[in-house]
């Protein structure tokens, strides 16, 4: 019987850390697929941007800052989420919730003088186009509870038992960084004006 025993000891040890494995690698690969979805709304905001500002080009002529603006936010919002994509840590994930926020005040900005003509404000493709944006903000707000909640299911499960003890070992050295905006009550609130 000892010598079943101690077999099956052997077993469970050398089984163990290829388990833990397993479902930390499930987890990671779940928060960079999550991330991949944040990744994807950002770069359909970004790409609304240009239609607004081209389309507002015309009756914003005498305030070409605020275009301005908005233009090099969203020229730095996307160098950012490149490499945010490339090297997903607590570093890139700030500097990224960081021009994010950036661009978002950009853009309401641009909405809040928007809506300060009404020739404008009741163009067919200006409404088009925040509504548009409206959306995608609406999207990336889940992408980014959806990425959060991932990240903070991979770092308990990485903190939990057996895994605390082996993850080291098995290259999940640190925990996986949370995507925060310096504006997370506004964010949720897309930056829409008009209507």
């Amino acid at each position: 019987m000892e010598p079943l025993l101690t077999l099956l000891l052997i077993v469970f040890c050398m089984l163990l850390p290829i388990m833990v494995y397993k479902r930390l690698l499930a987890g990671k690969r779940q928060y960079l697929k999550a991330f991949s979805q944040i990744q994807i709304q950002l770069k359909r905001r970004h790409d609304i941007i240009p239609s607004l500002v081209d389309v507002s080009k015309d009756y914003l002529n005498h305030t070409p800052a605020v275009l301005k603006a908005v233009t090099s936010a969203r020229a730095r919002a996307e160098v950012v989420l490149l490499a945010a994509s490339a090297n997903i840590d607590e570093s890139s994930l700030a500097s990224l919730g960081a021009v994010e926020t950036e661009l978002n005040a950009a853009l309401r900005h641009l909405q809040s003088v928007i809506a300060n003509y009404p020739e404008l404000k009741s163009e067919p493709d200006i409404r088009r186009l925040i509504e548009a944006l409206d959306n995608v903000e609406s999207r990336v707000a889940a992408a980014r509870q959806t990425y959060n909640d991932s990240a903070v299911s991979y770092n308990t499960m990485r903190q939990s038992f057996p895994a605390n003890v082996l993850a080291g070992f098995l290259g999940h050295n640190r925990n996986a960084a949370l995507l925060k905006f310096e504006d997370n009550t506004a964010i949720g609130i897309s930056p829409r004006v008009l209507m």
